[in-house]
């Protein structure tokens, strides 16, 4: 469990320390070319280790506190397979150049075939990767079940990834800490957490599926997620995701009943998990799945979805807004409850609930519907004296409400209840 501070918050001093850390106590440079130059010893950018030997050099070579450094170029069909990592106070770091893109030949045609980028073996502790950029590789950073020997302590900053079916796809990793990831143009998943990945902060990450581009979402495969932290064996606990965005999750020409394709999703077995000014944009389904228990919101945005929070067993939400998607809070177990929230504009209602469902209570929230049908378009819930509903915005006190609003500013906050509802953080 991550250590919560006076605010209820998990301490990110921890993650604080070791990326100071990283920056600070650095020892050896190795510098590699995609093909190498000199001596190719590593010494210089003059006498630069090619590429293909980048893997042997970062385990037999380098010690705490090495950094292994990526020149400007293109590296092609590039594989790292690390297995010796640093210590706590003086981790290996690998760092990319401006200029420097690792690349394979993944296609979308065929999003099961391709290389993967970077593999972490069991037991690896003590890396830092940043400033990376990396295209068309099947899976861009994998780690298989290892749960006798997980990894740790791994950094990842500014990892940039682009053209691939999963981004990282992790297993048995614990205090992981990612910070300005972006990936975007992914056929299945962006960020996957398989099983047993403990204690993980993501901060400032975006998972962008498509861009928008309607071509390219007739080609994602089912099921396209952004933020996944799936059930597939040991629980995956103690997470904090804080600013991070996930949009575009669509695949258009789905034949099914009930199409799928949602921005962040947490499965059941999961614990103690928290979102903090996350934002999910135009999602085919859900823009938050959380079937975990205590899932807790704060400064949320969900738009466009065909429903904007999903919480499948209990939880709170503080200061979070939906609106312009079918539905904005839906419920099944319980019980639920919404503070100084903001629904609006929701197609069918602002308020869901899966048959016998459990308790949703809304406290000093704002309810707005320009549907003729105004009660059925709201919902039902309890604790409604603090809650104002009305026909419009602007009769909430949100003077220009757009559909196309990203989440960012103060443009629904609302200037007639100051204390009600969802306001800029």
């Amino acid at each position: 469990m991550l250590f919560m501070g006076n605010t209820g918050m998990p301490d990110l001093r921890p993650f604080v320390t070791l990326l100071v850390l990283a920056g600070c106590l650095h020892g050896a440079d190795f510098h590699v070319s995609p093909a190498g130059a000199g001596s190719a010893d590593g010494s210089s950018p003059e006498n630069a280790v090619p590429g293909a030997s980048a893997s042997s050099v970062f385990n037999s070579r380098m010690q705490s506190g090495d950094r292994l450094l990526f020149g400007a170029g293109l590296y092609e069909n590039l594989g790292l397979s690390l297995v010796t990592g640093g210590s706590a106070d003086r981790p290996k770091i690998v760092e990319g150049a401006r200029g420097a893109v690792m690349v394979s030949t993944w296609a979308i045609a065929k999003p099961d075939k391709g290389a993967t980028a970077v593999t972490l073996a069991p037991g690896l502790r003590h890396v830092v990767f940043r400033n990376l950029l990396f295209q068309r590789y099947c899976m861009v950073v994998r780690a298989d079940r290892a749960p006798e020997n997980p990894r740790g302590h791994l950094v990842f900053e500014n990892v940039s990834m682009e053209w691939m079916r999963h981004g990282f796809y992790l297993s048995d990793c614990d205090d992981l800490s990612f910070s300005g990831c972006k990936m975007k143009r992914y056929s299945k998943h962006g960020f996957r957490f398989e099983q047993g990945c403990d204690r993980v902060v993501l901060k400032a990450c975006e998972a962008d599926c498509s861009e928008g581009d309607p071509a390219w979402e007739t080609q994602t495969e089912l099921f396209p997620f952004g933020f996944f932290l799936n059930d597939g064996g040991a629980p995956n606990t103690g997470f904090l995701l804080e600013s991070c965005v996930a949009r575009n999750h669509i695949k258009s020409n789905q034949t099914v009943k009930y199409t799928n394709g949602d921005g962040f999703v947490v499965e059941g077995n999961s614990r103690d998990v928290v979102f903090r000014g996350c934002r999910a944009l135009r999602n085919q389904d859900g823009g938050f799945d959380l079937k975990v228990m205590d899932v807790r919101l704060g400064d949320c945005v969900a738009t466009g979805n065909r429903r904007d929070y999903r919480i499948w067993r209990s939880g709170t939400l503080t200061n979070c807004f939906g609106g312009w998607s079918q539905a904005g809070i839906w419920i099944k177990d319980g019980p639920v409850k919404a503070s100084r929230c903001t629904f609006l504009d929701h197609r069918r209602s602002a308020i869901e609930t899966e048959k016998a469902a459990g308790r949703l209570t809304l406290a000093d929230c704002l309810l707005g519907s320009s549907q003729p049908d105004f009660v059925a378009a709201i919902g039902s819930f309890e604790g409604g004296d603090s809650t104002i509903t009305a026909k419009s915005a602007a009769e909430l006190g949100i003077v220009t409400p757009k559909s196309s609003w990203d989440g960012i500013g103060g443009a629904m906050d609302s200037a007639k209840f100051p204390d009600k509802g969802y306001h800029s953080p």
